[in-house]
């Protein structure tokens, strides 16, 4: 009797182990991240700034990247002024995107690894031209949105933050200056 009780234990460990290593490899964002690096590379082969924004409009968090990417100094920004922000914001990650459009050329993407937290995923993927490219997401209540991307070992949030802080610094705190920035 004990030993059935054993066996029956074993088969049960065994078939949990199989069932977690099989949901592992299953990446809740598969769909997601298939169709956000689809509309890139799409916008990678038209070249356009336009088409750059309107995949960020789509497929990130854009209130939650340009937020993050005045660091010490979104305390500046006044809520009448934010939708402009996000718009000047938006359409600067368009061209930025554009200029460094060979880096989201190829014809397809893989899921490498997907590690789950509570309220974000961290999506590994490899392209069809080899380049690594990581996500990080957010979960929100329209499902799935980028909150940062790694691509030729640079986070592109820390990056923007980093260029904003710095036009703002330059400029003696003026947020003025970021606006006027994001303009040209």
């Amino acid at each position: 009797m004990m030993r059935r009780h054993w066996l029956v234990f074993l088969f049960t460990l065994l078939l949990a182990a199989c069932l977690s290593s099989a949901t592992a490899n299953a990446c809740p964002a598969s769909a997601f991240i298939t169709n956000a690096s689809n509309a890139f590379m799409g916008a990678a082969r038209v070249h356009t700034a336009s088409a750059f924004s309107g995949a960020t409009a789509r497929y990130t968090d854009l209130r939650g990247i340009s937020m993050f990417a005045l660091g010490p100094h979104r305390r500046l920004l006044s809520k009448s002024r934010e939708a402009e922000y996000l718009a000047l914001t938006r359409g600067f990650i368009g061209r930025f995107m554009m200029k460094h459009s060979r880096r989201f050329s190829g014809s397809g993407i893989t899921i490498k690894d997907c590690v789950t937290s509570t309220n974000a995923l961290t999506v590994s993927t490899r392209m069809s031209n080899g380049k690594k490219v990581i996500f990080k997401l957010h979960r929100s209540k329209r499902g799935f949105l980028v909150r940062d991307v790694n691509v030729s070992s640079v986070w592109l949030a820390q990056q923007l933050r980093s260029t904003f802080v710095g036009v703002i610094n330059r400029n003696g705190g003026d947020i003025n200056a970021l606006f006027a920035y994001l303009r040209n």
